[in-house]
């Protein structure tokens, strides 16, 4: 309660001085947070978010079963971006997931989808200003939300956000603070030329550790209160994050443009445990340890420039992009040691006393990359479009414990992609496509005779194919199928995490986004993929053929309904739905299906020239429970549970 009360007291006053300045210098302003809204500004069902609005089947960390971050399908604003650190909404306007065709409209498409994310822009003939405050209970987010944009001169605009937040843990505990803040500046001295800097900084501290879970047998481990915290008060995380770019822009010739990107993204965590529940018995009991590592930093710097011809002639239009892409990342981790505190039952707090830690040697990780590459797209007025790309990837890679000499590697795949696309009629396009790519595949898991340890880069494939078809102005219907090959990875007999295997994802998506009629707008998504796994393994019986953790089928479902009788209130309704999926690698058992539905509205007002909306959540209205697993570490988490959420906007 107290902390609830500090935090009421520090945004009713930041809201007040920041409203009576922003009254002091602004007469009208446009709508900056009020209107956030993703169902609404989503074109399919596979992901979309604006601002604190998050929808979909996918996202950046989950498309088709595996992970976009990993496999470099980072963008920002359409620019090749290595991503290691947190990006918050304090320089995210929205962020988009592109597979099947809408993933066409990118060149060099890679396997596992593309997540794009867009820069909040500053206002350009008038200053916003915006005040958002979002609270959460028994758990979530207790927020306030700060944001000023103003032109400078007619060239030069600037924008500024911070967020100063309270991050409750996911299971009670003590709340973590995080503070954010970021900037854009956008600079057009002429139309042919732009500039974009921009920055975000995040603070985090006492942020404790969930609890990781892992059974002793082929069982989930026994339902508990998911508002108990039971892990240890001084296991906490502590860290900096900071997100750093230059967008250019600049208009060569009448045909001719040309973007770059250039970024850096840092991670540097100073604290870091993992508390772990390992042995877990049905009945709950099992072993607990805590695992401490020194600091850990990792520092990526990366980038493209591409230049863009667009030729036009009667009915074809023509483009060329010649780009290159590069990254340079450095990893120093690992070092950890972990202690034992005995037998103890998950669910049930058993504060431990602060232990003696020391320190092995720590692990440092290099990566270097370039690819440059050349498409050609042409698009046929009223008939189709397709595209090919041709890249060569230069990849090298060092590892090693400090002080000694590291183990290098390094190759040079070609990677090639095409699409197609055929407009049956100006409602109904046909279109497919094969894209090759090279990724790395994370760390190897907890547990593992090489935990932590950076896995080797490999090449990748994916091949999709599908319908678009426009049912009535203002609802589409996709529908798509796909296969993406890659390597599998796990313990050999050694318990040595490498590759064991070939794995391949394959399955259909299906999307409904629209108004089928004027005051409903729905955001239906669903997806089946198998993950058969292949090699030594299977065929000895070591493991099974289906990939565990990867849930067969996923439904999302939002809606919102808005009629006139309503004054402007809109009512909010989520589904979302994951079948029954292997929770072990020999495919003996299964967790079950979880279904979760939520409930909401809000309301857009405005008193004088200020915007507002009003927004009230309840999400997983009943409380459902159930396990997940993590596939590849065989680690249990509880699904969340009930929360109540409220929110208000104010723009002025």
């Amino acid at each position: 309660m107290d902390h609830l009360k500090n935090y009421r007291a520090r945004f009713f006053r930041t809201a007040i001085l920041a409203s009576a300045a922003a009254w002091l210098v602004v007469a009208d302003a446009a709508a900056q947070t009020s209107d956030e809204n993703a169902v609404a500004a989503a074109e399919d069902a596979f992901g979309t978010r604006v601002g604190n609005d998050n929808i979909g089947l996918y996202s950046a960390n989950n498309a088709r079963g595996f992970s976009p971050q990993l496999a470099g399908n980072i963008r920002y604003e359409g620019l090749y971006f290595d991503q290691q650190s947190f990006i918050g909404r304090v320089i995210l306007r929205s962020s988009t997931m592109r597979v099947g065709l809408s993933a066409q409209s990118y060149p060099f498409a890679a396997p596992t989808g593309i997540s794009d994310t867009f820069l909040p822009m500053p206002a350009e003939d008038h200053m916003t200003f915006s005040v958002t405050g979002d609270v959460a209970r028994p758990t979530g987010i207790n927020s306030e939300f700060v944001g000023v944009s103003f032109p400078i001169n007619d060239k030069l605009g600037w924008l500024i956000n911070a967020l100063p937040n309270s991050q409750p843990h996911s299971q009670g505990g003590s709340n973590g603070e995080r503070f954010n803040i970021g900037s854009v500046l956008r600079w057009r001295p002429t139309d042919w030329f732009e500039a974009i800097p921009f920055f975000f900084l995040q603070r985090t501290e006492n942020d404790e550790v969930t609890p990781s879970i892992y059974t002793a047998g082929d069982y989930a481990p026994p339902k508990y209160n998911r508002g108990v915290f039971f892990g240890q008060e001084w296991a906490d995380r502590a860290q900096d994050e900071s997100t750093y770019g230059l967008l250019l822009r600049a208009r060569l010739s009448d045909n001719w443009e040309l973007r770059s990107g250039t970024f850096s993204s840092r991670l540097d965590r100073s604290t870091n445990y993992v508390v772990n529940y390992r042995n877990i018995q049905p009945d709950g009991t099992g072993t607990l340890s805590v695992l401490k590592y020194p600091s850990h930093l990792t520092q990526s710097y990366s980038g493209e420039v591409r230049a863009t011809g667009v030729y036009t002639g009667g009915v074809l239009r023509h483009t060329l992009n010649i780009a290159a892409r590069g990254r340079d990342v450095s990893r120093t981790f690992g070092g950890g040691t972990s202690v034992n505190f005995g037998t103890h039952k998950v669910g049930v707090t058993a504060l431990q006393p602060y232990p003696r830690y020391t320190y092995g040697v720590r692990d440092k990780d290099v990566v270097t990359q370039y690819t440059p590459g050349i498409s050609y797209g042409l698009q046929w007025a009223n008939v189709g479009e397709m595209s090919i790309g041709l890249q060569k990837a230069f990849y090298d890679r060092s590892y090693g414990k400090l002080g000694a000499a590291p183990t290098s590697t390094s190759s040079k795949p070609w990677l090639y992609n095409g699409t197609i696309a055929y407009y049956v009629s100006r409602s109904f396009i046909v279109y497919g496509s094969y894209a090759r790519g090279v990724e790395e595949f994370g760390t190897a898991p907890d547990g593992t005779l090489n935990a932590g340890e950076p896995l080797q880069a490999r090449v990748t494939s994916q091949i999709d194919a599908g319908i678009r078809y426009t049912i009535m102005p203002g609802l589409n219907l996709m529908l798509g199928a796909f296969q993406i090959s890659k390597p599998y990875y796990d313990r050999d007999a050694t318990n040595l995490y490498t590759v064991v295997g070939d794995l391949k994802h394959s399955g259909f998506e299906f999307s409904l986004t629209g108004k089928p009629i004027t005051s409903l707008t729905i955001v239906a998504g669903a997806v089946y993929v198998k993950g058969k796994v292949s090699g030594l393994p299977v065929n000895n019986g070591t493991i099974g053929s289906t990939e565990p953790g990867l849930p067969p089928y996923s439904i999302r479902l939002n809606a919102q309904y808005g009629p006139a009788w309503m004054k402007g209130v809109v009512g909010e309704f989520q589904m979302n739905s994951e079948t029954a999926n292997y929770a072990n690698r020999t495919n003996t058992f299964k967790v079950p299906t979880l279904t979760t539905f939520s409930v909401g509205a809000r309301y857009p007002f405005k008193i004088g020239t200020t915007r507002l909306s009003a927004r009230v959540f309840i999400d997983n209205i009943f409380g459902t429970f159930k396990w997940t697993v993590d596939g590849n570490s065989g680690r249990f988490a509880p699904s969340s549970q009930r929360l109540y959420q409220t929110r208000l906007a104010v723009d002025f």
